[in-house]
């Protein structure tokens, strides 16, 4: 890690005298990490200090001081103790330290986008991969142009796999993302318009998430959804590097056959490469998760995994929070957790899965975000999706997401906030029913969630 970090500072010719000693050597270079927020420093550690739109990380420096820290990143210099290297952007600087450091280290990396389901195929792809080496995974939300940065900064020498996540809510983010990880093995999981606010357009998001290509090694390996519309666009773009597809019931390199749905969870036949790979019973809820559960067999094939190691890590992966988790209800109902995010596609998928649940159904929606002039068309044609799905009833909670209800007519039931929907769904609700809970980060559906689990009722 040092050695990198002093090679990319002293490629960038920048002014960095204050943290080398007189050997060359960048001072506590044996001890150096790269933190951004002083919350989280510790003795050694180099702060890069980050510029929002609600923060100034140059405000801190003296905190970074009192905490122990070799030395800052700055844009300008700042009346500190703490020795200084000066560049002109430290978010650049950050991402090019984090290159460095990702061409120094010796493993092999997955990268993985999509608008939907990003979170539980790297969690797939860890459970497999984790079997078959040592490897690090992004953690939380670090999907964006800081956070893999960071991810990337964590890589060891105990590390021989990873696999990253790569986000965007613009066009050009991951194309950045992607040169700093540059990914073995790049996957592509769908477009659900995620963001088409932000966007402008399912074609401008299909355009976006094949940025992720750019970034391929030149021995890399694209794996694609069959599925997805814009599958023919991503193979083109891909070229010349070899691509895996993984499909449902149809030809692919990676496929689920003879699948068999029990309570919400599915269970299948592997076959990669046209052969037999074994059953596999998912623990996951929902037909999507099988999709998702192809993408990470795909990227863990393209990195040698074996199938029974492939067998084994997708048996045993573990639910992500907030992401279609089944939990006991108020009543006994079982609530399906999906409040971590939602968008069109997504919100489509768990409707389907709520579907094949017990009777009776509910859904608890909330508003879907950064969809822009698309919003409306977007919640009415969700609210019209759940009625033809015989959903018995559709409560709709919060600004944004009132034509969702509406569409979906007489079972249609909208609350402006969440304590007048919980009121009506502790009154109404019928013991044993099934409920979907979902929405944006924004729309805090899971505060519903803590209050209708069997185990807060009071």
């Amino acid at each position: 890690m040092a050695d990198s970090v002093a090679q990319i500072l002293d490629a960038l010719a920048l002014d960095d005298s204050a943290l080398y000693d007189p050997e060359g050597r960048l001072a506590a270079a044996d001890a150096l990490r790269i933190e951004t927020d002083t919350r989280r420093l510790a003795p050694n550690d180099l702060f890069v200090a980050l510029r929002g739109e609600r923060f100034d990380g140059h405000d801190y420096l003296q905190t970074a001081a009192e905490r122990g820290a070799a030395g800052a990143l700055v844009e300008r210099r700042v009346a500190s103790s703490l020795a200084q290297i000066v560049v002109a952007d430290t978010r650049l600087a950050l991402g090019l330290l984090a290159r460095a450091h990702r061409l120094h280290w010796g493993g092999r990396l997955a990268a993985i986008t999509g608008n939907s389901g990003k979170t539980t195929v790297r969690a797939l792809c860890q459970s497999i991969l984790s079997r078959h080496a040592p490897t690090l995974a992004t953690r939380g939300n670090l999907n964006n142009d800081i956070g893999v940065p960071l991810t990337l900064l964590q890589l060891g020498d105990e590390h021989q796999l990873a696999v990253v996540e790569l986000g965007a809510n613009h066009s050009g983010e991951i194309a950045w993302t992607s040169a700093l990880a540059r990914p073995d093995v790049a996957l592509i999981n769908n477009v659900t318009d995620a963001h088409v606010g932000e966007f402008g357009g399912s074609a401008m998001i299909a355009r976006a998430k094949a940025e992720i290509l750019t970034g391929l090694a030149p021995d890399g390996v694209a794996v694609l959804n069959r599925h997805d519309r814009f599958y023919p666009d991503w193979c083109a773009l891909a070229r010349p590097h070899e691509v895996i597809d993984f499909a449902l019931e149809a030809p692919a390199r990676v496929q689920a056959l003879d699948l068999h749905l029990s309570e919400g969870r599915y269970a299948f036949r592997l076959v990669l490469e046209g052969r037999d790979a074994g059953p596999i019973t998912l623990p996951l809820l929902g037909r999507h998760n099988v999709l998702n559960a192809l993408a990470a067999a795909g990227v863990a094939h393209a990195l040698g995994c074996d199938s029974a190691t492939i067998r084994s890590g997708l048996e045993q992966v573990t639910a992500v929070a907030r992401r279609m988790l089944p939990l006991a209800g108020l009543r006994g109902s079982l609530l399906i957790d999906d409040s971590y995010n939602a968008n069109p596609g997504a919100m489509r998928a768990a409707l389907e899965s709520l579907a094949e649940h017990r009777a009776p159904r509910w859904c608890l929606l909330g508003a879907m975000g950064e969809l822009g002039d698309y919003a409306e068309a977007a919640h009415r044609e969700v609210g019209e999706y759940a009625a033809a799905l015989d959903i018995d009833a559709v409560v709709s909670v919060g600004n944004g997401a009132a034509a969702l209800s509406y569409a979906a007519g007489e079972r249609g039931h909208h609350f402006d906030d969440r304590d007048a929907a919980l009121d009506f769904v502790r009154a109404r609700l019928p013991a044993g029913a099934t409920v979907l809970i979902k929405g944006s980060l924004s729309a805090g559906m899971d505060r519903l969630v803590e209050a209708l689990r069997a185990d807060t009722i009071g």
